[in-house]
């Protein structure tokens, strides 16, 4: 019962929490990273 007790916490608390952040972040190092990735499989 733990394990999926401390998932759904988790999910929820990440969510929560990382609303704000996730506005900011995914959208700047998601594409950077995205974009690397693609540069990357290209170039290689």
């Amino acid at each position: 019962g733990q394990a999926s007790h401390l998932q759904k916490d988790c999910k929820k608390n990440t969510t929560a929490s990382t609303s704000g952040q996730a506005d900011k972040k995914p959208g700047t190092s998601g594409r950077v990273f995205a974009i690397t990735e693609g540069h990357a499989a290209n170039t290689s």
